[in-house]
């Protein structure tokens, strides 16, 4: 049996989202610095958020979504952060719909959200920026 890895179940799942697509690049943990790139990036946290009497976890995985992308413009920085709202509704929605990313057989996910407001990274001397919005995963986990 293969062991999903989460933060590769997160970069496959956020490729199902429109504005990212299927044949979007999408890398964990890096931007290689082109435009309209993407990236899953860990985030520290707490990952297990309470125990239960069964041994059972309720977990989170925090993670950043990262994007490469042109602020030559106010129009183009505008743009970008209307990306991120709707990622961020389309989160809410999958949630809502009970539509997750597929986890380990052990791992049934809760919640996938947004968790902070958008905003510029880094900003480097070019007419690019990486853009992140914090997200989380909550997932229950199975006792061992």
């Amino acid at each position: 049996m293969t062991t999903v890895v989460i933060s590769e179940a997160v970069k496959t799942y956020l490729k199902t989202y429109s504005g990212i697509g299927s044949s979007a690049v999408v890398l964990v943990d890096y931007l290689s610095g082109n435009p309209s790139e993407y990236a899953v990036s860990q985030q520290p946290g707490t990952v297990v958020l309470e125990t239960y009497l069964t041994g059972a976890t309720e977990r989170q995985f925090n993670f950043a979504l990262q994007m490469m992308a042109y602020t030559a413009d106010d129009a183009a920085r505008i743009a970008n952060s209307g990306f991120f709202e709707g990622v961020a509704a389309w989160l809410e929605s999958q949630s809502e719909a009970g539509t997750f990313p597929t986890l380990n057989t052990n791992q049934h996910p809760t919640d996938i959200r947004a968790t902070g407001q958008p905003f510029l990274y880094q900003q480097g001397e070019s007419e690019t920026a990486i853009y992140q919005m914090n997200c989380a995963l909550l997932y229950d986990q199975d006792a061992p």
